[in-house]
């Protein structure tokens, strides 16, 4: 598994909901959030999926709502581009290009089963 931090920026007058995510470095991606449960930080699909204010924007950040890349299909190494295409609701999707980072880790643990 690897994540994707960065900030959804959103220039119209209506706020824009991104629903879900593909790339071709992994055959399953998740929008997730990072909550407290039973005293630990965990993370868990965000529900609904990221809403970007009207005119606003919306950090993708560790410890916090980011894009998690399940069954990454090549290691992940500092400076390779990664692409990504972001599901918008009532949208067009959205195309990216992301630049690979070193980065340990978080705190969290990883509730799988959650959809």
């Amino acid at each position: 598994m690897t994540a994707a931090f960065g900030t959804l920026v959103n220039n119209t007058g209506a706020p824009v909901t991104i629903t879900s995510g593909t790339s071709p470095l992994s055959p399953v991606i998740e929008l997730h959030e990072v909550v407290e449960d039973g005293g630990k930080m965990v993370m868990r699909p965000k529900e609904g999926g990221f809403v970007v204010p009207a005119r606003g924007t919306h950090e993708l950040q560790p410890g916090g709502d980011h894009i998690m890349l399940m069954g990454v299909t090549e290691e992940v190494k500092p400076g390779a581009r990664i692409a990504f295409t972001l599901q918008v609701k009532d949208g067009e999707p959205l195309q990216f290009t992301a630049i690979g980072k070193d980065f340990a880790g978080g705190e969290e643990d990883y509730q799988p089963g959650h959809k």
